[in-house]
């Protein structure tokens, strides 16, 4: 089969399930991998993303069965293809799949930690590579064009320093330097078995992992591409996988302003959670106490769907006391993305 044989040839490419070592098998209960793969150490399978389980050995490689194809690679790593396939490795290096299934993960290399001294200097490197800095206009009411500091950014609304101020703006009022295409400029981190996904320095899941990307965080998208995106995460610029994303275009949209409260108060030190999804049962995400302002979207039953401080996620009925209407308007419709620094 030419993909068993271009796979072979092309061992050195790590297209890869991470090689366990006997002792990784001591490891109890369920883990779930970036890419939505499942280890169930007790039963001793693992079942990559919409595939069928695989045996996990104490010589760390993966029985074959059925369809499955198991290569070795020189580098000690495995390969288990699923199902009937046609694999090409280009001359470039990259690898075309016609067909069938792959489980890709890298391997992870141990390295002893790192010292803080160590950590800023890596964090330093990054941040020289990637920029710390996105630079961001506000197109105001008034026709006039401002440079924004974006304290952080919502599908709905964004708070910025503006003239000195923290102030909340339409975030389709906003424009930044992006390669993104119009519909993908906005995006949401979407992992709900995690709980977060690594923005890395590179596009590449050998690249160190330079902060956690939280799910439901909204993030700016700088450029966009077929596995990693570059985002601008609470002011860090750096690369995260495209799966763990939804893509929004930055477009008016019609919203309710409200606030947090109990029982009709807005004013106290009482907290409410606010949830990655409509469910009792789903990621509690943060705490905000009374007052805190929120931009709601709609109404389903007992949920809100809402933007908070950076999050899209959702919150109890109950907790959310009405200002007013405010209803997107044609007035200042959103410009082109793509903005060159001054």
């Amino acid at each position: 089969m030419r993909g068993k044989n271009a796979l072979k040839r092309g061992a050195g490419l790590v297209l890869a399930l991470v090689l366990l070592s006997a002792s990784a098998l001591a490891n109890t209960g369920v883990e779930y991998d970036e890419e939505g793969g499942v280890w169930d150490w007790d039963h001793g399978t693992y079942t990559p993303p919409g595939g069928t389980p695989v045996s996990i050995t104490e010589n760390g490689v993966s029985e074959s069965s059925g369809n499955n194809t198991t290569v070795e690679n020189s580098d000690g790593s495995i390969t288990i293809i699923t199902g009937d396939q046609d694999i090409q490795v280009n001359e470039d290096g990259s690898i075309t799949v016609e067909s069938g299934q792959i489980q890709i993960i890298e391997p992870e290399s141990e390295s002893p930690g790192l010292t803080q001294e160590e950590w800023e200097a890596r964090m330093q490197r990054a941040q020289e590579k990637n920029g710390t800095y996105t630079y961001t206009v506000y197109h105001a009411p008034d026709g006039i064009i401002h440079e924004v500091q974006v304290i952080y950014v919502g599908l709905g609304r964004s708070m910025v320093l503006l003239n000195g101020a923290e102030t909340l703006v339409n975030t389709w009022d906003l424009s930044w330097e992006t390669e993104a295409p119009a519909d993908k400029v906005l995006a949401v981190v979407s992992a709900p078995k995690n709980g977060y996904a690594n923005l890395r320095s590179k596009s590449s899941k050998k690249a160190f992992i330079m902060d956690h990307c939280i799910t439901n965080k909204v993030v700016r998208v700088l450029a966009t591409g077929k596995n990693w995106t570059k985002v601008d995460y609470a002011g860090m610029r750096g690369y995260v996988s495209t799966s763990s994303l939804t893509f929004y275009a930055n477009e008016p949209r019609q919203y309710e302003t409200a606030k947090i409260s109990v029982k009709g108060r807005t004013k106290g030190t009482d907290t409410v959670y606010i949830r990655s999804a409509a469910k009792n049962n789903s990621r509690h995400l943060q705490d905000y106490v009374l007052g805190t302002p929120l931009t709601v979207f709609s109404k389903d039953g007992k949920w809100c769907e809402v933007d908070v401080e950076g999050w899209h996620c959702y919150i109890l009925s109950n907790y959310v006391t009405y200002d007013e209407v405010m209803t997107a308007s044609e007035d200042h419709p959103q410009e082109a993305l793509l903005v060159s620094n001054p």
